[in-house]
């Protein structure tokens, strides 16, 4: 199952806030053993958004997009769904009573914009909000399943594992993990360990792949597999298959698995 994130907000094109729930979603969704080929960020114009969701849902059986839930105007992800689904809006008004006593309590006023975090697009599931107040949605528009959620952090990973990742789970069907390793080599530039990896380099399952920081490359081994004691064998296996082919270049010590 193939799952696409759709970060939203200007403010992350602009570099004034760090995208930490796009590297959150990708955890989770690596260690559930779904693939994730590709992350977009779109800032807060309703037509590239709309654009964004689509590109996303042509790509993926599953979009989950985070930002852009919020009471002002240019929070656009609730009618950049709408648009795309062809849908209109409708509000829960069980949560706008929620929100109405919440705001009221914090601020003694509460604001016709406010009430836009009860919104979500017609037949679609609004998805409670343990920890806040804007809904998130979960819509499913011609197979493909649309997932949005707060861009605060504490609400966004409280919705993802609460709400998101269990219903992903269960559309997935059979379980599967994800599991890395990486290991350190030491003497040697990314394109010299390929070389001398050759053909593991065409290996889907286990894959290899490079990562260079604190100049040293670094191995990273990936398995998918039913269980993590499978994926971890499968990586075993390939990694004593790279460290013969390195021999001294490779840094013994325990790795880093996750």
């Amino acid at each position: 199952m193939i799952v696409e994130v759709v970060s939203v907000g200007t403010e992350l094109l602009l570099g004034q806030i760090v995208n930490s729930n796009a590297a959150t979603i990708a955890q989770r969704l690596a260690a559930a053993g779904l693939d994730a080929h590709h992350q977009v960020t779109v800032g807060d114009n309703l037509q590239r958004l709309v654009g964004a969701i689509a590109d996303a849902a042509a790509r993926a059986d599953a979009v989950v997009l985070t930002g852009g839930m919020g009471p002002t105007p240019d929070d656009l992800t609730r009618d950049a769904l709408c648009a795309f689904a062809g849908v209109g809006i409708v509000r829960d008004e069980a949560q706008s009573q929620r929100i109405r006593e919440r705001v009221y309590h914090a601020r003694g006023t509460v604001t016709a914009s406010a009430l836009r975090m009860a919104d979500y697009p017609e037949g679609a599931d609004p998805l409670p909000n343990s920890v806040g107040v804007a809904l998130g949605a979960a819509l499913e528009h011609d197979g493909v399943h649309l997932f949005a959620l707060p861009g605060v952090p504490s609400e966004m990973v409280a919705m993802l594992d609460e709400q998101v990742m269990p219903r992903l789970a269960a559309l997935a069907g059979e379980p599967a993990v994800l599991r890395s390793r990486l290991l350190s080599t030491v003497g040697l530039g990314e394109s010299q360990v390929a070389e001398m990896l050759g053909d593991l380099n065409d290996s889907a399952n286990p894959s290899v792949a490079y990562m260079l920081s604190d100049n040293r490359t670094r191995v990273r081994i990936s398995a998918k597999a039913s269980t993590e004691a499978a994926a971890d064998a499968m990586i075993d296996e390939m990694e004593s298959a790279v460290v013969a082919r390195l021999g001294r270049h490779a840094v013994p010590g325990p790795a880093a698995t996750a």
